[in-house]
């Protein structure tokens, strides 16, 4: 299949434009802006404003926390409770959506997470027979369940946010996720920063963000004003120096393959249902983004995405009856 001849995205990518050249959208768009998306010193400025904003916005509502951060067990969030703590001088909530897909990797580096950097946390649960019927409801019109635990996580980060009177909620979306379908700065960071659940939406769903809205069939919590801020877009840490920085610091433990998402035991299903929809597999956008930016030659981009595709294209019987007895309706 040809796409594009710079990044290596498949034509049938969304959204994808190719010149005459043969170069894509997204590529122009990265070549327009790489000045401002690759000046790291100027990004931790913009990101440290932020901080100190949010820290007096915490003081005048009379808060306990100055930002919250969702943990998983994975490396980004861990990586970042960390920084925000003890490089920022910042006082974090944590959070975890109990979504029923968790691993013992990731339950383990949670707990080990929330006592060795003594932070709070909270244990989110969801109506088990709602949270099935949204999965069910979401695998069936979208053949994709990845979007309710997004929504979800996107949506009790805001309430908590609003409820507890905290101005930050900080992520740990890597720059490749930001920038993997960016061919314009709307809703794109660090251009645009969202300040409510809606517009920080908005950057993962586009339009069908507005269309959801229109329905009222999602609640945005309109009233809650809180500013969202994707880390890795303002600081450049590779997933090596994260882990190794995690095991010096707080003895975390590193998953025992390469596969993506060690966290979550259903992420070889959400992959194979990418294939299926799509064509690719979920980490083609961000494979781009390092040919892009050069850190993979666009050969080396193709040939982990063929990788991905062959090994994610079949599934385990029992994994895969394990996942919709997940999701069955009660």
């Amino acid at each position: 299949m040809s796409g594009c001849v710079r990044c290596g995205l498949p034509e049938n990518y969304a959204g994808i434009k190719l010149d005459e050249n043969g170069v894509c959208n997204y590529c122009h768009f990265y070549d327009e802006h790489k000045e401002e998306l690759t000046d790291y010193e100027a990004l931790e400025k913009k990101f440290s404003a932020e901080i100190e904003k949010a820290k007096q916005k915490a003081k005048e509502n009379g808060a306990k926390y100055d930002c919250i951060v969702g943990v998983s067990g994975g490396k980004d969030g861990a990586y970042i409770t960390y920084q925000l703590k003890h490089k920022y001088g910042m006082r974090v909530l944590t959070y975890t959506l109990d979504n029923g897909f968790s691993t013992d990797f990731g339950k383990d580096n949670i707990a080990n997470l929330v006592d060795k950097m003594d932070v709070d946390h909270i244990r989110i649960t969801v109506n088990e027979s709602k949270l099935r019927g949204y999965y069910s409801a979401c695998m069936k019109l979208m053949h994709n369940f990845c979007s309710v635990c997004f929504h979800l996580c996107h949506y009790y980060s805001h309430l908590l946010a609003s409820q507890y009177k905290i101005p930050l909620i900080v992520n740990g979306r890597t720059h490749m996720q930001v920038l993997q379908a960016a061919d314009s700065t709307k809703g794109i960071e660090p251009f645009e920063i969202s300040r409510n659940l809606a517009d920080f939406e908005y950057q993962m769903f586009g339009r069908l963000v507005e269309k959801m809205a229109s329905t009222k069939r999602l609640d945005y919590l309109p009233e809650a004003e809180v500013t969202s801020l994707s880390y890795f877009m303002y600081h450049d840490v590779t997933d090596e120096e994260k882990m190794a920085f995690l095991q010096e610091k707080v003895g975390w433990n590193r998953p025992k393959s390469k596969v993506p998402h060690p966290d979550c035991w259903a992420h070889h299903i959400a992959e194979k249902c990418s294939i299926e929809k799509l064509g690719y597999p979920v980490r083609t956008g961000e494979l781009a983004v390092f040919a892009r930016e050069g850190s993979m030659t666009v050969e080396e981009s193709v040939a982990e995405r063929e990788r991905d595709t062959q090994y994610f294209s079949t599934v385990d019987p029992e994994l895969e009856a394990r996942f919709y007895a997940r999701i069955k309706k009660r």
